[in-house]
């Protein structure tokens, strides 16, 4: 019995065990995801679609040639915003627990200080993540 703990002292736990780790998409999940994996010592490489983070947040006026997709090699829209989109969560909800969705906490990035803010706001809340 004395031995079995030994054994099992010695050996690193699933939890400690450092490994590769992806993260698709760069939207609000997929950043403390990615964060929360670094803080537990894993390395980890996020991958999104388009050039920024924001995920589906962040608003093109881009649309689809195709919307059906019957054209093979259309280029494909990221995001299904729309241009005045706004949140149906009070910012006080949205926010993560280290870092409150309020003008204060995003570093001079907040572009909306009202309560249910606009896709510009939590993209530039995401940014200051």
């Amino acid at each position: 019995q004395v031995e079995q703990r030994k054994r099992k002292a010695g050996r690193r736990t699933h939890s400690t065990m450092q490994k590769q780790v992806a993260v698709i998409g760069a939207g609000a999940a997929g950043l403390v995801t990615a964060r929360e994996l670094d803080r537990e010592g894993h390395d980890v490489t996020v991958f999104e679609a388009s050039d920024q983070v924001g995920g589906l947040w962040r608003y093109t006026p881009e649309v689809e040639a195709d919307p059906l997709g019957r054209q093979g090699g259309a280029a494909r829209v990221h995001s299904s915003m729309y241009a005045d989109l706004r949140s149906n969560l009070p910012r006080e909800v949205m926010g993560y627990a280290d870092l409150p969705c309020i003008p204060e906490c995003m570093g001079g990035r907040s572009v909306d200080s009202r309560r249910y803010p606009s896709s510009d706001e939590i993209v530039a809340y995401l940014e200051a993540f």
